[in-house]
């Protein structure tokens, strides 16, 4: 009213200041904490239904996750496969290597600020398996470009300068990754959860099963090697675009990912391989099982992942979720963070981080204090959201008795683009 703005005026260019100096006092005092928070445009016009809240209704079945190897115990032993922790033994070959890429990403850190993902790219692909982490190393050798996790490629005037301290460490990875005894431990790991691993009394092949990558180079070889074990079983990889295929009988033919999707929903097909290409658009409910080869360093994918297969439609009540990690790597460390935040079987990590940072993997403590700080502001702003949804929801006067439409998107941009 100071202001002279009319009723049905939503904005105007006057400034805060143009208020009198009570009308300011009132604002600021009076109203910021609560009026701005409860009643802003933004929380007025977004609807926020999390999971949890909708099974807790019974708008949405709870669908339960089984965590392999369980985060709480000290020693997982799956008939045949140790863990040490929460990681898979190594050989030395593999331990020889992995300080090789240490040194190399510490050489890197001094020599370059600006080497973007490269700084880390080698440490989070050895991680990723023995295939990958050699792969890179051939290529940074050979001054070849790296695609990143995102499909994006670092300029390769960094690769043009490679000391020769550097690309001794590089030498030292090919040369032991190639070893005949440099075997990779996640590979047999996969077999067995696979064929022999009983969940309601049936292998997890019996119950379908997606395994993840955040790099094709480990999830086209964990296709291949599986085909050459199940010569019968067709095997999907799901990529990017011109990447995905079939294996059938050892051969690989290509194929659009539009007929995996088929594929699966119609249940010719109960074991795709894929990277984070399949992470968000893709319903997989008839599959149960879940493995993650890697671990990816923004948490928020296992989250998207999970959702593949834990979602509306799934039919078993619990899905079952393995995570693989080398003991003594970097990725058991995060691991060993990440699995304290595994709430319980149903609200399974309740908002993560999407991007661990560099700095934040210089100890576990850091680490640990940093996501902390993320999941409590994560909370704060949930909680504002929640401030709206104190009574019980009544799916009649709140349009909830057609669950699916309500979760499907569709319109969601025509609607979100209204004015307000």
């Amino acid at each position: 009213m100071q202001l002279g703005i009319g009723d049905k005026t939503f904005f105007t260019d006057k400034g805060f200041g143009s208020l009198e100096y009570l009308a300011q006092q009132l604002v600021s005092q009076s109203m910021a904490d609560e009026f701005f928070r409860e009643h802003n445009p933004i929380i007025r016009h977004t609807v926020l239904r999390r999971r949890e809240t909708l099974e807790n209704q019974g708008l949405l079945e709870r669908v339960g996750v089984n965590v392999h190897p369980e985060p709480e115990s000290a020693a997982n032993r799956y008939q045949g496969v140790v863990f040490a922790g929460l990681g898979l033994m190594t050989n030395h070959s593999f331990d020889l290597a992995y300080a090789a890429a240490e040194q190399f990403t510490s050489l890197l850190k001094q020599r370059t600020k600006s080497a973007g993902f490269l700084k880390t790219l080698l440490l989070q692909r050895i991680c990723s398996s023995f295939r990958a982490g050699l792969a890179t190393a051939e290529k940074l050798l050979s001054h070849k470009e790296v695609e990143s996790d995102a499909g994006e490629h670092e300029e390769a005037g960094i690769l043009d300068e490679l000391t020769p301290e550097e690309m001794e460490q590089l030498n030292i990875i090919v040369a032991e990754l190639r070893r005949p005894e440099a075997r990779d431990p996640k590979l047999q790991t996969v077999q067995h959860f696979l064929l022999n691993e009983k969940s309601d009394g049936k292998c997890w092949l019996d119950l379908g099963c997606i395994i993840f990558s955040q790099y094709y180079d480990t999830a086209h070889w964990i296709g291949s090697e599986l085909a050459k074990l199940l010569k019968n079983e067709p095997i999907a990889v799901y990529a990017g675009v011109g990447k995905s295929g079939i294996f059938r009988n050892g051969e690989f033919a290509s194929i659009e990912r539009e007929e995996i999707k088929t594929a699966v929903k119609e249940r010719t097909i109960r074991l795709v391989v894929a990277t984070d290409a399949a992470c968000e658009g893709l319903n997989l409910q008839t599959l149960g099982t879940l493995i993650n080869v890697d671990l990816p360093w923004n948490p928020a994918r296992l989250e998207q992942r999970l959702g593949r297969i834990k979602r509306f439609g799934q039919a078993r009540t619990s899905v079952d979720m393995l995570n693989l990690v080398y003991h003594g790597t970097q990725d058991e460390t995060i691991y060993g963070v990440v699995s304290r935040r595994l709430k319980d079987k149903f609200d399974i990590f309740g908002g993560l981080p999407d991007t661990i940072e560099d700095d934040w993997i210089n100890s576990r403590e850091q680490l640990e204090l940093m996501m902390d700080q993320y999941i409590h502001m994560r909370q704060r702003a949930r909680d504002v959201f929640e401030i709206r949804y104190k009574e019980t929801i009544n799916p009649d006067k709140n349009r909830w008795d057609l669950c699916s439409r309500v979760l499907s998107r569709k319109n969601i941009n025509e609607k979100l683009s209204e004015a307000w």
